[in-house]
């Protein structure tokens, strides 16, 4: 092996017998990882090493010499240091700088940089901060103004939600139809479409349950309420899936009638009546 001290070559002693250094187990270990990594531009193990003075530094126990084993590379001519462990960049921390918060690593760089106007390097990071600390509290304004608008949303609709709510409990409890007007629950459609029998008709899809009904128009009527229509394959006509109840109401008269989910009522001009969820 080489001495980490001098370079030279020696056998495994605890001493170097050219410069007098202690050779430790750990020196020794190192010695042998660097031979087995070999170079590290092209892989050979065909190296050696050399010591190189890089300088003094100077305190009160005396002056220290400050040197660095430099490996050259037999086959390619590479040299480095092979005390020197590259330093891992912490590449995630430089991304999320630039990211949130640029001025800082702006900075960092520029503060490096010797060679460079002081007027103009301190001119730049200042402008950087100023451009910063105005992004900042523009957003910050606007996220204020945004989480206000929010609220002011999120109780409108609340109030919105409440009022709806109110007038869906009332209108659910009582409402009117007038026969030929959609209203909230009316659909139109077209029975027998396309025969000498056609007819349109608005047909009232209510909530299901129990109802009283009253004539509140001028006319005597007839509500009914039926599940559906298909068409007759042998006539060629719509007719009615199933059939419900049937009333006849008299000017001012009442009567109850059961709607099953997804059942609907029907009823023909003029006819107005009221209902009243039982």
């Amino acid at each position: 092996m080489k001495c980490p001290n001098c370079g030279a070559e020696i056998n495994n002693t605890e001493f170097c017998e050219f410069c007098g250094s202690q050779i430790t187990a750990e020196m020794q270990k190192n010695q042998e990882q660097l031979n087995k990594n070999g170079c590290p531009k092209c892989g050979s193990t065909n190296i050696k090493f050399t010591r190189e003075k890089l300088g003094e530094t100077k305190s009160k126990k005396g002056t220290q010499v400050i040197r660095a084993t430099t490996g050259i590379c037999n086959d390619c001519g590479h040299t480095w240091h092979t005390n020197d462990t590259p330093k891992k960049r912490k590449t995630w921390l430089w991304v999320l700088g630039w990211i949130f918060m640029f001025p800082a690593p702006l900075s960092f760089l520029l503060l490096r940089k010797k060679n460079m106007n002081k007027i103009l390097k301190y001119g730049i990071i200042a402008v950087a901060w100023i451009i910063y600390f105005i992004f900042v509290v523009n957003n910050g304004g606007k996220n204020i103004d945004n989480n206000k608008h929010s609220t002011e949303v999120t109780s409108n609709n609340s109030i919105t939600t409440s009022t709806d709510s109110s007038e869906e409990s009332q209108t659910s409890f009582s409402f009117e139809l007038v026969a030929g007007k959609a209203g909230k629950y009316g659909k139109e459609i077209t029975m027998s479409k396309g025969t000498d029998m056609e007819e349109k008709l608005t047909v009232y899809y209510v909530p299901a349950g129990k109802y009283n009904v009253k004539n509140i128009g001028e006319y005597m009527t007839q509500v009914s309420v039926y599940k559906g229509i298909k068409k007759n394959a042998e006539t060629g006509y719509d007719e009615y899936i199933d059939t419900g109840d049937i009333i006849v109401l008299d000017v001012n008269s009442e009567a109850e009638i059961e709607v099953p989910e997804g059942w609907f009522i029907e009823i023909h001009e003029p006819t107005h009546i009221s209902l009243t969820a039982k």
